[in-house]
């Protein structure tokens, strides 16, 4: 059970450093396609929150600590920080696939390794997350 809590909490990281990197290209977005890239942000960081909130009670009903700083996520994360500047579409499009990418291998991992562990629980709970992730995947690959 300890190899799925820290497959989960490398989750939470990642989803935590992917929250703050989709808010900021929701600030810094520019060009032509500001408007529904600004919402299209919105709309993925908000879903990102409830995710975040999910997997780390989803540690405590486990019966471990989810990591919860900032600090913690930094050091933990495989997903890049966006920097502090104006972004365009293409640059964001470029980094928002490759992170769902990276999510996707993380949910995969984690349902594998709740499987063998035969932690059911976990298990049922990553196959809402592959097929939602799955289906970003999908549609991001759509407007290539």
């Amino acid at each position: 059970m300890e190899e799925v809590n820290n497959s989960l909490n490398q989750f939470l990281c990642d989803l935590n450093v992917f929250f703050t990197k989709l808010q900021n290209y929701h600030w810094n977005i520019q060009g032509e396609s500001f408007f529904r890239i600004h919402e299209k942000m919105e709309e993925y960081y908000d879903c990102v929150a409830k995710e975040i909130d999910e997997i780390a009670e989803h540690i405590l009903i486990n019966g471990a600590q989810p990591l919860g700083t900032l600090k913690d996520y930094l050091e933990n994360t495989k997903i890049k920080e966006a920097e502090n500047k104006k972004v365009d579409r293409n640059t964001i499009y470029q980094a928002v696939l490759a992170d769902y990418g990276t999510l996707y291998q993380d949910i995969n991992k984690i349902k594998e390794t709740a499987d063998s562990a035969g932690d059911y629980a976990t298990s049922a709970l990553m196959d809402e997350y592959v097929l939602n992730y799955g289906k970003k995947l999908w549609m991001l690959n759509q407007s290539k």
